[in-house]
């Protein structure tokens, strides 16, 4: 029975403590998983699919301030066979945000290995070919604040032996960030599935192959 209390006793300071203190802790939190470290020099700037609307205006931003002379986009597996077809893919998407910001700058896709990327690693074996085909020394990848850890580290486990460097700029959207996070659906979808993927990228080099990616 002293046991039960005391375990009782011990949930709810911990839970108190949390309820006071769950801002700073959950922002801490958050806030491992971004990753700022571009500098300028890079042959290219790459952006990497699922948020284009956000990354691409980060790259053309970096590409106007001199970080490298081009911008590269990865190469996605459509989710949808006919939308494929239609006028909706990154690169639509990419060159309407080029006209809306007024920059002036070409893209270019990366092709995939393997008729689209699935994943980060996808990405990173795809960039790590074109790198070599193209002899790049360093390379900016671009994407969600959230999402800036577990890319460099994918890229640069996959692009180790190259010789190529890897460096990673992260972007912010106008619905959540690394002080809000645990307010919003997709906040606290981003970030907790960040912490499972970020684990399970720790043990492997490749998909895992008992989940299915698209």
């Amino acid at each position: 029975m002293k046991k039960l209390l005391s375990c009782a006793l011990f949930c709810c300071i911990c839970g108190v403590l949390f309820f006071y203190y769950h801002a700073p802790l959950l922002t801490s939190y958050a806030e491992f998983f971004t990753m700022h470290t571009e500098a300028k020099g890079a042959d290219a700037i790459v952006v990497l699919s699922g948020m284009v609307e956000t990354r691409l205006p980060r790259a053309i931003t970096l590409y106007k301030e001199g970080y490298a002379p081009r911008i590269l986009l990865t190469q996605e597996r459509s989710v949808n066979a006919l939308a494929a077809q239609l006028h909706c893919t990154n690169m639509d998407k990419a060159q309407d945000l080029i006209h809306l910001l007024h920059a002036d700058c070409e893209l270019t896709i990366v092709p995939s290995l393997k008729g689209g990327a699935t994943s980060t690693f996808d990405e990173a074996y795809d960039l790590k070919d074109w790198a070599r085909k193209n002899s790049y020394k360093r390379i900016i990848i671009v994407t969600d604040d959230f999402h800036t850890r577990r890319a460099l580290y994918a890229f640069t486990k996959i692009f180790t032996g190259t010789n190529i460097a890897v460096q990673a700029a992260g972007t912010a959207n106008d619905f959540f960030n690394e002080h809000d996070w645990w307010k919003s659906d997709m906040g606290i979808s981003a970030y907790i599935l960040e912490g499972i993927k970020f684990s399970l990228y720790l043990v492997t080099s490749q998909n895992i192959q008992i989940i299915k990616n698209f």
